[in-house]
């Protein structure tokens, strides 16, 4: 097992103790994003010092430091650690509840209202998504406006722009065909406001009933009115060859992540993120979830919930998607039901391809259900 990189300062007055778990990865939450929140952190609370605890071995790191009687206050791991100390604390009813996070001003709105932040039957959070990546249309600022068009809220303004294009010498979207796990996101994105948390958990759960729902056919609908106006050749493209689109001013929107958006502004900084169209016009941003959470031997929990709100308020503040929030658990369950999601994005390509449409869309996936 790794050894814990542990960075200390001198305590002034308080001292908490958060243990994080190192991806290992070039992503948002790396040890130059922890240090910086510890830094921001610090200096908006004077006389208060974080111990960071930075290792691979998270997991591990929080069981043994339970066990010996020095829990942490504050713990951040991923959804898919192997551990099993998140698992084994929610077991025993160990964290402290986080209603006051859940209603601070700048926690991503519905991100709560899932089985993973609550994970009982009292309607209570336990657990604090994070979100490491902000998931929405990348465009160019300059040529959308050049173009006389808005930023779209709804899937009929998304298709209002297709059709304004068809004079125009630029192509409305393009998608990865080749890799086309983006339509989780937009599919999600689509109909979570229209028919709510709930109801999108039950179709992610396979429910046959859920699948039912006339709002998925008729986003399925709002597809089948663009096919003929993407970008030729959409349905073999990788997420490099979309991104290359965009910047060469070949198309006005590519579905994409904070991580994209930030190497397409490095040479001009002229490319915006929003958030996926809706059938209804509100709009959520999707993002992948971790968890954050408080162990209920913590010795500073109040400062342990202080430092999720400086989180929020950080992400908040840097975030390009000013939008609402809704936590997808596509990744998840998608780890779960690897072949009922891959045959879903399959179907949503072949729908751009003519190949399928709303009337059997749901039929096809219905059949997926009943053979998995």
């Amino acid at each position: 097992m790794k050894t814990a990189e542990e960075i200390v300062f001198e305590s002034l007055n308080k001292t908490i103790t958060a243990v994080v778990y190192d991806r290992g990865e070039d992503e948002a939450y790396d040890k130059t994003y922890w240090n910086e929140i510890k830094s921001d952190f610090e200096a908006a609370n004077q006389g208060v010092t974080l111990n960071l605890i930075f290792t691979e071995d998270a997991g591990y790191e929080v069981r043994d430091r339970i066990l010996s009687g020095n829990s942490p206050d504050f713990v951040f791991l991923p959804s898919d650690e192997e551990s099993g100390v998140t698992e084994a604390l929610i077991k025993d009813k160990a964290m402290f509840a986080l209603t006051e996070v859940e209603n601070d001003a700048n926690s991503p709105k519905g991100a709560f209202e899932n089985n993973i932040c609550k994970p009982y039957d009292d309607g209570v959070s336990y657990i604090a998504p994070v979100f490491r990546k902000d998931i929405g249309l990348i465009y160019n600022r300059e040529l959308l406006e050049e173009n006389g068009f808005s930023v779209p809220n709804t899937w009929d303004e998304f298709i209002a722009i297709a059709e304004g294009c068809k004079n125009k010498n630029v192509t409305f979207f393009t998608y990865a065909g080749a890799e086309p796990e983006e339509f989780v996101d937009i599919f999600a994105a689509a109909l979570v406001p229209v028919i709510g948390a709930e109801e999108m958990h039950k179709i992610l759960d396979c429910d046959e009933e859920a699948w039912k729902n006339e709002n998925i056919k008729t986003f399925i609908e709002k597809i089948e009115k663009i096919t003929k106006l993407v970008a030729s050749g959409s349905s073999t493209k990788s997420n490099d060859d979309t991104v290359k689109l965009l910047e060469e001013g070949k198309v006005l929107f590519i579905a994409g992540n904070a991580k994209d958006l930030e190497e397409l502004n490095k040479e001009e900084n002229k490319y915006s993120i929003t958030a996926f169209p809706s059938l209804s016009g509100e709009k959520v941003n999707m993002f992948s979830f971790s968890e954050m959470y408080i162990p209920i031997e913590a010795k500073e929990p109040e400062l342990a919930m202080e430092l999720m709100k400086h989180i929020y308020f950080d992400a908040s503040a840097s975030s390009e998607l000013a939008n609402n929030f809704f936590c997808a658990e596509f990744a998840e369950k998608s780890a779960d039901n690897e072949s009922l999601s891959d045959e879903f994005c399959k179907l949503i390509v072949d729908v751009f391809k003519g190949n399928a449409d709303s009337e059997n869309f749901v039929e096809k996936m219905l059949e997926y259900i009943e053979e998995y």
